[in-house]
């Protein structure tokens, strides 16, 4: 077939034969690479939209407290996913510690070694956003016996702060930025590096994973973390609504250029197995792009944003779950449709996700809540300075 908007001459179809000696290929990524890659994704827009916070010297409020715990949850979540998918743990701890001899010869090197130093960086500075004084003041409640471990889980952060001095606070938000910068990009990055996959040999998933990213980070900042802030001090705060309102709407806008101008490109100078994964986007999948990414990622988010509706706290929240929702399925229809024809050949218009590749996402999605209600309870009901007057707000 041919779509005139993204492939103007007609495409070749795989031959028979071709189909046939794949049919029994299994694809060599599942659900749970989508799961790991939008999980990431959100922590890191989340921390970089932190790190220009503290760049903006304003670190009081949901923002600063309560991102990174929410980060930690994420990327401990979307570990998991990984250890699931390639159930060999074993694998990844030699990784660590053998992928820095000859480190630049794969990007799984570079993942291996950066995203748990990304993890170990969320964690703590989830404790130097915390009041210092509050933070002493509730270790010291505890039992003798307990303040040691509880120190030593919070990397003794009560007795100082590095956010504070202007040297040391440059450095750690240089190391954040980047490191929420490589985190979105990892796994498009990944599936670049995947040879004779054509779709994936492209830069713009890349970009299309890291504005995306930016996108739910902003408006999980604006929904989320006040609920958390809720949920952990029973006090409500608001987030700053009118510079992460538009911070999405821009993120989406750029989002919606590369997927769009990706699909026009490869329609016109891709190859052929490039034009065959334009023409399924634009047949057998395009019922599934239009409803799960166009509409309810980035149309809906846009109407809700945009107009004067963006004010209106359901407003947001609707177009937070469309970005999310969007962020997901765009991940995923990458990762399908580099699939399809190269890696799956007959079948690809059946994918269904296997039960236990569920039950995985299930387990990750319990562990998601259980860290994160952990790290809430780490902050005082009390006492919570750091979140600031509600006229500071």
């Amino acid at each position: 077939m041919a779509n005139p908007l993204t492939t103007p001459q007609p495409v070749v179809p795989a031959a028979p034969l071709h189909e046939l000696l794949n049919i029994d290929h299994s694809r060599p990524f599942s659900l749970l690479f989508g799961n790991y890659s939008w999980l990431l994704g959100a922590a890191g827009g989340l921390t970089i939209i932190w790190a220009i916070y503290v760049i903006a010297r304003r670190r009081q409020g949901v923002e600063y407290r309560f991102t990174m715990p929410l980060a930690v949850a994420l990327i401990v979540c979307g570990f998991l996913n990984v250890l699931s998918e390639v159930k060999q743990p074993s694998r990844l701890i030699y990784g660590y510690y053998l992928g820095w001899q000859y480190w630049d010869t794969a990007i799984i090197k570079y993942g291996i070694i950066l995203l748990p130093l990304y993890l170990a960086l969320c964690w703590w500075l989830t404790f130097q956003a915390m009041d210092r004084p509050a933070l002493g003041a509730a270790i010291l409640r505890l039992d003798p016996r307990l303040r040691p471990f509880a120190d030593f889980f919070s990397l003794w952060s009560r007795h100082y702060s590095v956010l504070e001095s202007a040297g040391p606070r440059r450095w750690i938000v240089g190391v954040v930025i980047f490191l929420s910068l490589f985190a979105p990009m990892y796994s498009g990055i990944f599936l670049m590096n995947e040879h004779g996959v054509a779709i994936w040999n492209s830069p713009a998933q890349a970009l299309l994973f890291m504005a995306s990213a930016v996108a739910q980070g902003a408006l999980m900042m604006l929904v989320v973390l006040p609920a958390l802030a809720w949920l952990a001090t029973g006090r409500g705060a608001q987030s700053l609504i009118a510079p992460l309102r538009w911070t999405a709407v821009i993120s989406i806008g750029i989002e919606a250029v590369v997927w769009f101008g990706w699909m026009w490109w490869i329609g016109r100078f891709g190859s052929i197995e490039d034009l065959r994964a334009a023409d399924l986007y634009m047949g057998p999948y395009a019922p599934t792009v239009f409803w799960n990414w166009t509409v309810v990622g980035v149309i809906g988010p846009l109407v809700l944003l945009v107009t004067p509706l963006g004010r209106w706290r359901w407003a947001q929240l609707l177009a937070a779950l469309g970005v999310m929702w969007g962020s997901y399925a765009v991940r995923m229809l990458v990762l399908i449709g580099g699939e399809a024809f190269i890696r799956s050949g007959a079948g690809y218009q059946t994918f269904t996700p296997s039960t236990e590749t569920l039950l995985y996402t299930g387990f990750s999605v319990l562990a998601f809540a259980g860290i994160l209600a952990v790290l809430l309870l780490a902050l005082p009901a009390d006492r919570a300075p750091e979140l600031g007057p509600p006229s500071a707000r």
